[in-house]
Order: structure tokens, then C-alpha cells, then sequence
């Protein structure tokens, strides 16, 4: 990772991050991948946990796959 080049570009001008600018971005950007995956596997959660309740209300009330779609 230390030798990969970073180019940001300011209008027509192509700029080389380097040093403490170069690190920052780097953190930057891997924070951002790690918040991104973060709410990736919040959303996933929350899709199960839905998808268990339908199923479990199913059940519960004997409602088909149909009904239920049909409820909410």
C-alpha cells in the first residue's frame, strides 16, 4: 500500500497525494469501506429479523404466504 499513487484532480490540474495527505486519505477511505460494510450487515439483520416475523405471524395466524404479502 505504501507505494500505490493517489491522484486527486482539481479542475484540469492531476495532484499526487503524498505524506500526512496521502495517509489521510487512505484512512478516509478505509473507514468509509469499514462504515459501508457496517450498514451492509445492519440491513441484512434487519431483513432476516422482518422476514422471521412474517413467518413467525404466519404461523401464528395461519396466514399464507399470499395473505401475508397481501397485509403488509
Amino acid at each position: 500500500m505504501a507505494t500505490e499513487k493517489i491522484y486527486i484532480q482539481i479542475d484540469n490540474h492531476k495532484i499526487e497525494l503524498t505524506g500526512a495527505d496521502k495517509e489521510a486519505f487512505i484512512a478516509d477511505r478505509e473507514a468509509t469501506a469499514q462504515a459501508k460494510a457496517l450498514l451492509e450487515t445492519e440491513y441484512k439483520a434487519k431483513q432476516d429479523a422482518r422476514a422471521s416475523a412474517i413467518t413467525k405471524l404466519g404461523e401464528i395466524a395461519g396466514l399464507t404466504k399470499e395473505e401475508l404479502d397481501a397485509i403488509l
